[in-house]
């Protein structure tokens, strides 16, 4: 769901500064997540940040649990250049983060893995109330012997992509580092073009190779911004879709 979730949130833009909101269905269930999107470009240096978190029984559920997502790096020829990624689930007594860092010159990349979570609780009889335990700590690091032109973040809103320019019925293969399926490539095919509106479907390479169909479609604009999104079959929830805000 996490990599879906990055996959549909995807926009272009060369130099700016923008903050576009998403709501997200499932189709037994209606309205349970919200998302934005803050992307930042001066033409030299860039930020794009995606912020998402349950609603209503399903914020209940994760514990209004925060899924956030950043993407910062350099800005070449209009091109999105990562520098750092970093992924965190949020919520109360909880931090997980990941941090990768782009070494270019090394041709590698270096992943940096934080842990925070409550160890338990304890209960004071002279009190009569509960006391939040110490908290466990944890870091690993790791290298990958690789370096990545995109993140799950920039994937989609990186110009080298050329997704607007691709024609009906042609698919692209992007790389990016986040997660090991999207390491092993995703390949994006146009499908139709109606009215200004580039539609788009996701496979995962190694679903591909083995004859799987996609179950992830987008909608891009004209200005190569996300219009609406969707993620079909998902079990006892029935379809996703993440549409854009209209102001």
């Amino acid at each position: 769901m996490k990599i879906t979730f990055l996959l549909l949130l995807s926009f272009t833009l060369s130099a700016a500064t923008l903050h576009i909101d998403y709501i997200g269905k499932f189709s037994l269930f209606g309205k349970v997540a919200k998302a934005s999107i803050i992307y930042t470009n001066n033409g030299k240096k860039y930020s794009i940040k995606v912020v998402g978190h349950g609603t209503g029984t399903v914020g209940y559920l994760t514990q209004h649990k925060k899924y956030i997502y950043q993407s910062i790096g350099l800005v070449k020829n209009n091109n999105l250049i990562p520098l750092k990624y970093i992924a965190q689930e949020i919520k109360e007594d909880y931090n997980k983060t990941k941090i990768y860092l782009f070494d270019y010159d090394h041709n590698r990349t270096l992943i940096t893995k934080y842990l925070k979570k409550k160890a338990g609780m304890s209960y004071n009889i002279f009190s009569a109330s509960e006391h939040k335990s110490n908290f466990i700590h944890k870091k690993s690091t790791k290298i990958l012997k690789r370096v990545y032109n995109n993140d799950m973040v920039s994937v989609l809103f990186n110009r080298n992509n050329h997704l607007l320019n691709l024609k009906v019925g042609k698919s692209k293969l992007i790389y990016a580092v986040g997660s090991k399926d999207t390491q092993k490539g995703i390949i994006v095919k146009l499908i139709s073009i109606v009215d200004g509106k580039y539609k788009y479907s996701v496979t995962l390479k190694k679903d591909y190779l083995q004859g799987g169909s996609a179950k992830v479609t987008f909608i891009l604009d004209s200005n190569n911004i996300l219009d609406e999104a969707r993620l079909n079959g998902i079990l006892f929830f029935g379809n996703a879709t993440i549409k854009r805000l209209m102001l």
